[in-house]
């Protein structure tokens, strides 16, 4: 023992092992069942899977037809739309069930980038590529949206 240093009382023992217990609890469940919702107790799944040297990879992504006909990716960054592509695929089975929700993709872009054309349709799309000799690749469209008043998609009528 240290000179000057006093042992922890038994109060003080008890809380820490209840703590420790209760995080090691977590940790251990988290990883065996949890979620991302269950982060930090639970491994980000975005990251962490093993793909089989002959599976597939799956890469979502957003492209957008603009005002002046031209196809563009839709860049997802905090410098681009201010939407992270994670958040965007953290929300895949929302955006894929309610495509409306994609008209916050055209406001966020237009207020973001007001000298830009304006978006008017948004497509979910998704990249395969599978791991074969030839890195085959397909472009699956997943979900799309026709954004209401491209010139200003914020005033819409499907808002809440």
């Amino acid at each position: 023992m240290r000179v000057g240093a006093e042992r922890l009382r038994p109060a003080g023992l008890a809380w820490r092992a209840v703590v420790g217990i209760i995080v090691t609890t977590l940790v251990v469940l988290g990883t065996a069942v949890g979620k991302d919702e269950w982060w930090p107790f639970a491994p980000m799944s975005q990251y962490a899977f093993l793909v089989k040297s002959d599976g597939v990879i799956n890469s979502p992504f957003m492209e957008a037809r603009t005002a002046d006909g031209g196809l563009v990716r839709v860049p997802l960054s905090g410098t681009g739309i201010g939407l992270e592509r994670s958040e965007m695929e953290g929300q895949l089975p929302r955006l894929i069930q309610e495509p409306s929700l994609m008209q916050a993709i055209a406001i966020l872009h237009a207020r973001r980038s007001p000298d830009e054309p304006r978006y008017t349709e948004i497509f979910l799309r998704n990249r395969q590529t599978a791991l074969d000799a030839a890195r085959t690749q397909k472009i699956i469209d997943l979900a799309s949206w026709v954004v209401e008043n491209p010139a200003d998609p914020q005033d819409w009528s499907g808002r809440s």
